[in-house]
């Protein structure tokens, strides 16, 4: 899927084109047994979810168009019939005080959309966590009962990155286990996702410096034009953990549990993932 914006350029009396690539995956390639129908934990409580969101209102605590941020003298009835619906109660915890999560555009030009989240301490809303883009997906803990929640950042103009965190509420803190893959609309070479992927639990581990690439194949000129002559994303070296999610003859689609090898890379700067988990193909 991919979303155009037209935004003017006064200085150089030209159009400039802007544009978000691949803004929704299927949730079951990267998560196991994912759910996705919010609305089976959403607290049904339109007059706190009101209370709620003219709180952060009138305090300032959201930049959203219509609110003061943009017009002083703003009016909340106004604000609320626009954005009211891409509000939710969600008891992320389960210490029966639900959260407040704003998630969809905040503004007329539609680019990124907004995932905003905001937990109740002594009283007052507080925001503990404010990124670009949207909520794919949610897992209920089966000993706690915490929901996690599992956010989708997709990429902007040129770029191919997504990020794909998993979000849990512990002591008023977000805490992330973060995951990434790669994937456009246009301008890359090679199918990047599998059918279907299998969550065993199985790990499995290199047995030697192994490339992880973003789809079944070897290319090796003009996978990615201006960016990339092949579609590599990163080396790993032996005894790296890794689960194998999917086959394709001699190709596996793999989750990377370990960091890559630190070398020069025209793709990803592989001294950011560390603690980052990659999804991508390796050669069985």
């Amino acid at each position: 899927m991919k979303l155009k914006l037209t935004i003017l350029s006064f200085g150089f009396s030209a159009l400039t084109f802007a544009y978000v690539e691949m803004t929704r995956v299927n949730a079951k390639l990267f998560i196991s047994d994912p759910e996705t129908d919010f609305s089976k934990i959403q607290i049904q409580n339109e007059a706190l979810k009101v209370k709620m969101v003219q709180f952060l209102f009138d305090n300032d605590m959201v930049d959203h168009i219509g609110t003061k941020a943009y017009d002083p003298s703003a009016l909340f009835v106004n604000y609320y019939k626009q954005f009211g619906p891409l509000y939710q109660l969600i008891d992320l915890n389960n210490d029966k005080v639900p959260e407040l999560i704003f998630n969809g555009y905040n503004t007329e030009e539609r680019e990124k959309e907004q995932l905003q989240i905001f937990t109740t301490i002594k009283g007052e809303l507080v925001s503990v966590y404010n990124e670009m883009g949207y909520l794919m997906a949610y897992k209920i803990h089966p000993n706690t009962r915490e929901i996690l929640l599992y956010h989708h950042q997709y990429p902007c103009c040129e770029n191919a990155s997504h990020n794909l965190n998993r979000l849990r509420l512990v002591n008023n803190k977000m805490t992330l286990v973060k995951r990434y893959f790669l994937g456009r609309d246009h301008g890359m070479k090679g199918k990047f996702f599998p059918e279907k992927s299998t969550f065993s639990g199985k790990f499995c581990h290199t047995k030697a410096k192994t490339m992880l690439y973003w789809s079944p194949e070897e290319i090796n000129q003009r996978a990615w034009p201006r960016r990339s002559e092949k579609n590599t994303i990163a080396a790993y070296p032996d005894s790296v953990a890794y689960s194998v999610l999917a086959e394709k003859g001699k190709w596996h689609f793999v989750i990377m549990h370990g960091a890559p090898v630190l070398e020069e890379n025209r793709v990803i700067n592989p001294s950011n993932f560390t603690n980052t988990w990659i999804y991508g193909w390796i050669k069985g």
